[in-house]
């Protein structure tokens, strides 16, 4: 029997019980090699002679896919794929798989959070009363309008922005998107219209589309620009889809009322960073797939994307397969 080594290049959570009990119960001999490790000694230390690796943040790129020689699967502990090189996987032969269906609850569920507590101000009122305040909270007092009736604006509407629409329907929000993949009448409720007509129409704008070449800094001044005075921006995809010192600039002025992320242009930030110093922004640790559940979930999948290319098969999902069709063609 084969005796395969799988490195765990990085993980939040410590402890590999759940990958280990994949692969025992798939019958392989795996020598797991911990994120701590790979922490430890590094990538380039770790990775030597691995035949499958465990992605979560860490930055795997062409020097080191073509150092990994025997290596049959890049499996990604979640959705989006912008740490790893498809292009140089795909020409290594190396199959990309991630877990599509990851977190989609928690993020669609954080983003409604970030919704309500944008509209009823739910943070600001929380410091208010926590500095002795009371009433409706401090000058200049404003009612915030109601959210039902409001137009939510999606960018992305992949399975959590599908769902992000559902819950918002029934908040009685107006549903626009913008995906160039998506078709029109594919989702309920949601209308398909360009960027400059859901910035320019939306009340809130929430992003949700992968970091790619076409959508790093989607989001910059020219863009804030054209979103509707009073408007809120919300992103919990990626930060760098957002052009952040462009962001600063429209909150300071008064430009966007809000701004709810979990997600941030560089993370962990620096303790200086502007837009920890703005009152109207909500700011959470890249944390909105966390769930017991889906933490679960997650490594359950991602071990068994490592076992189907193990036994020579195609993982569940492999995102990038058009790589390696041409060098295939």
């Amino acid at each position: 029997m084969a005796r395969w080594r799988v490195v765990v290049t990085d993980f939040t959570e410590p402890g590999n019980d759940i990958e280990s009990g994949v692969f025992a119960a798939a019958g392989l001999d795996v020598d797991l090699v911990p994120a701590e490790e790979s922490r430890r000694r590094g990538l380039a230390g770790t990775t030597a002679g691995a035949d499958a690796l465990l992605v979560q943040f860490a930055t795997i790129d062409r020097a080191l896919i073509e150092t990994l020689t025997s290596c049959r699967v890049i499996s990604r502990y979640g959705i989006g794929v912008d740490m790893i090189d498809l292009d140089a996987a795909g020409q290594a032969g190396i199959p990309v798989a991630n877990v599509p269906d990851f977190c989609i609850d928690e993020v669609s569920t954080q983003t409604v959070g970030f919704l309500i507590d944008l509209n009823r101000r739910s943070l600001g009122l929380d410091r208010f009363v926590h500095a002795k305040g009371w009433g409706s909270g401090p000058p200049p007092v404003t009612a915030p309008r109601r959210l039902s009736g409001q137009t939510l604006g999606i960018v992305g509407l992949g399975a959590i922005g599908r769902e992000v629409a559902r819950k918002a329907h029934a908040l009685g929000l107006r549903i626009l998107a913008c995906d160039p993949f998506a078709t029109a009448g594919q989702t309920p409720y949601v209308t398909l219209v360009s960027l400059p007509e859901l910035l320019a129409a939306s009340d809130y704008v929430t992003l949700h589309c992968p970091l790619t070449d076409a959508t790093r800094g989607l989001i910059g001044a020219a863009e804030l620009a054209m979103m509707k005075p009073g408007a809120s921006l919300l992103n919990l995809s990626r930060g760098p889809v957002v052009r952040q010192d462009a962001l600063v600039e429209a909150l300071r002025s008064g430009r966007l009322e809000g701004a709810a992320l979990d997600v941030l242009e560089v993370e962990p930030p620096d303790p200086g960073d502007p837009i920890l110093g703005l009152d109207n922004v909500i700011v959470t640790p890249h944390s909105s797939s966390w769930s017991l559940e889906s933490a679960q979930e997650l490594r359950r999948s991602a071990a068994e994307n490592v076992v189907a290319a193990l036994r020579g098969e195609a993982p569940r999902s492999v995102v990038n397969r058009a790589q390696l069709r041409s060098q295939t063609a």
